[in-house]
């Protein structure tokens, strides 16, 4: 069977009639800078981490260059190659630093639309689209920058965290949820009871950690004035490419307890900038979900890659919208068709080029 254009723009017309669950990854951020992708993070490490290093330490991190320079590993599943506790803090002090540096730069101009982070409308789009009935778009992402929140603000979306407070704040997403309410009292006979009203909102999910979230005093903490400058004692709660991610993932599930639940919750699943190669986000849960339910999925992104067309191959009701390989233009496609769609005079990869033409600019 042939994919017309006519039926391409029919299924992901009929995608957005249901809200997605959306999941964004570095190619939301890179679309902006390179620096905020893995060749540029590895690239720093590399450079900063040539110093001070034990024998151990030193061996280990010769694995991960060798794995590297030999093409055998992603920059992903190298890192598996890291056991020592002291490197891999080094490792998370020398990412969030770095990190943290080109995302002070774009705070900002992305909160005064002087730069556009590049999925920012469509997410407004798609908060504004909610139903009276379910006022939350969960939307969570792998990304440790603030990219997404600086947006937020920029379109006066409003979002939850997870955590609530002021200077600190911890962690409780009832409490946190508590800002997106206002009290008002029920229509009609003047003695109902008041009761807690919800705006519209995104409840954000940053399961691998954030710039802004610390471990202090045996809590987890979320705390912006330190992004730049962690006090002494503090441990950054970002969990970094590797094993140490795997099992450091598994010690905080209980954070990511509202994360699996939003995953299992939803029927519809958006993917935007994501490359598929984090197997702890995109886990047997996703499996589930679009292998065996066939639930419907959408991958909007600007490369395509053998781990996307893996999960294409297995997944019916899945479909990507990504570059041509030898153009800026676009190609959609779907297991259930024999062929690529080219469209050859829009660049729909590009998340604000897609929006106009699917949901309004």
């Amino acid at each position: 069977m042939e994919l017309t254009k006519e039926v391409a723009y029919q299924e992901i017309a009929e995608f957005f009639t249901e809200k997605p669950f959306v999941l964004f990854g570095t190619g939301t951020s890179c679309a902006l800078d390179l620096n905020f992708g893995m060749p540029a993070l590895e690239r720093h490490l590399r450079a900063g981490l040539t110093r001070g290093m034990t024998e151990t330490q030193e061996q280990q991190w010769q694995q991960v260059v060798s794995a590297l320079d030999t093409s055998t590993h992603d920059f992903e599943s190298a890192m598996d190659f890291i056991k020592d506790n002291t490197l891999t803090n080094r490792i998370v002090e020398l990412t969030a630093s770095f990190v943290a540096h080109h995302d002070n730069a774009y705070a900002h101009p992305i909160m005064s639309g002087l730069r556009d982070w590049p999925a920012g409308s469509l997410l407004k789009k798609l908060v504004e689209a909610l139903p009276q009935a379910d006022k939350q778009l969960h939307v969570a992402t792998p990304n440790y920058d603030l990219l997404a929140e600086y947006a937020f603000v920029r379109h006066k979306v409003p979002y939850i965290t997870g955590f609530y407070g002021g200077f600190l704040r911890r962690y409780d997403w009832s409490e946190a949820k508590k800002s997106v309410q206002s009290i008002q009292r029920g229509l009609g006979k003047p003695r109902q009871p008041l009761r807690a009203v919800e705006c519209k909102h995104v409840r954000l999910h940053k399961p691998h950690g954030s710039l802004n979230t610390f471990e202090w005093e045996t809590q987890l903490i979320e705390c912006n004035s330190w992004i730049l400058n962690k006090p002494e004692g503090v441990v950054r709660a970002m969990i970094t490419p590797g094993t140490a991610k795997y099992q450091r993932l598994h010690k905080d599930r209980a954070q990511l307890a509202e994360y699996d639940n939003a995953v299992g919750n939803h029927t519809s699943f958006l993917f935007l900038g994501f490359g598929f190669n984090d197997s702890q986000l995109v886990n047997n849960a996703f499996r589930q979900k679009l292998e065996q339910d066939q639930c419907r999925a959408l991958v909007i992104t600007r490369d395509s890659n053998p781990r996307i067309e893996e999960w294409l191959n297995k997944c019916p009701n899945m479909w990507l919208v990504c570059k041509q390989t030898d153009s800026d233009k676009s190609r959609i496609y779907n297991t259930k068709f024999e062929n690529w769609l080219h469209i050859d005079n829009k660049e729909l990869w590009r998340f604000g080029a897609f929006t106009n033409e699917f949901l309004g600019g």
